[in-house]
């Protein structure tokens, strides 16, 4: 495994001296590469362990539809955790560029919720309620690097539900002074972990063997791409008990397709 991560970082773009420096350091941090080592063949033996299960005739169709469901799961973690460390290592190498485009930041959040609400269901997670904030315009036209925009909010929402096992978590969006604020809050118990691995200057020595290697590279990652977008991150304690990030990035309305708005709300709760 350690090989096979070694000739994938070799194959990317890494010909300035510092970006193989920096190649060489992310390759030499042995938490994460045994991390990732271990999360990938759990992955892998349970997608071995289940399509076994699925040739047994002595299962029930609707078992052998649980046994399929697992074996999806267990690919979109993989896909997540192999995204999360080759995009990770694009960015220390210097070797990942911004990307700004016009966007409907609008719509952009309303797409995220949507898509969180179906991974809740898919999740099982019935003993949450999802609470969807915004107080944005029928259409914001904003540029925006929109890719790195959903993968920051992504992994911060699948961090929390990750660790959120009842109660809520709330997910909102401002837009106020050419500033852009995407937030989640939950009421989960994992702040002093979310809060050392977003706020550290060396966020990959927060991590240790007993953590979800997972869950840290997206926490590591979202810290890497806020920063590459000259952004700001705000971690702090609710009175839920739980944990609020708060993400601000730049961000300027097109022109032309300025949109004035009042101060009006509508919050949106699904379940």
């Amino acid at each position: 495994m350690f090989e096979l991560l070694r000739n994938a970082y070799r194959e990317s773009d890494m010909t300035a001296a510092a970006g193989q420096k920096k190649m060489n350091q992310m390759i030499n941090k042995p938490k994460i590469l045994a991390g990732v080592s271990h999360e990938v063949r759990t992955q892998m033996n349970s997608i071995v362990a289940f399509s076994y299960l699925m040739n047994n005739t002595r299962f029930s169709e609707n078992e052998k539809r649980e046994f399929s469901e697992q074996i999806i799961t267990s690919c979109e973690q993989l896909i997540g955790l192999f995204e999360n460390f080759f995009d990770t290592a694009a960015l220390e190498a210097g070797s990942a560029r911004e990307d700004l485009r016009e966007t409907d930041a609008t719509k952009l959040f309303e797409s995220l919720t949507s898509d969180f609400r179906v991974l809740m269901r898919k999740r099982g997670k019935d003993n949450l309620v999802l609470i969807q904030e915004d107080n944005l315009p029928d259409k914001l036209m904003l540029r925006l690097d929109t890719a790195r925009t959903i993968r920051i909010v992504n992994n911060l929402f699948r961090n929390s539900l990750d660790n959120t096992f009842s109660g809520f978590i709330k997910v909102g969006c401002t837009f106020n002074d050419e500033t852009i604020t995407f937030y989640v809050k939950d009421s989960g118990q994992d702040f002093q972990r979310s809060s050392d691995l977003l706020l550290s200057d060396n966020p990959e020595i927060q991590h240790s063997d007993s953590q979800d290697t997972y869950s840290a590279m997206s926490l590591i990652l979202a810290r890497n791409l806020i920063s590459a977008l000259e952004g700001k991150i705000r971690v702090e304690p609710n009175d839920a008990g739980g944990t609020s990030i708060f993400v601000s990035l730049p961000a300027r309305e097109s022109p032309g397709l300025k949109i004035f708005t009042g101060t009006s709300s509508e919050n949106k709760i699904a379940i």
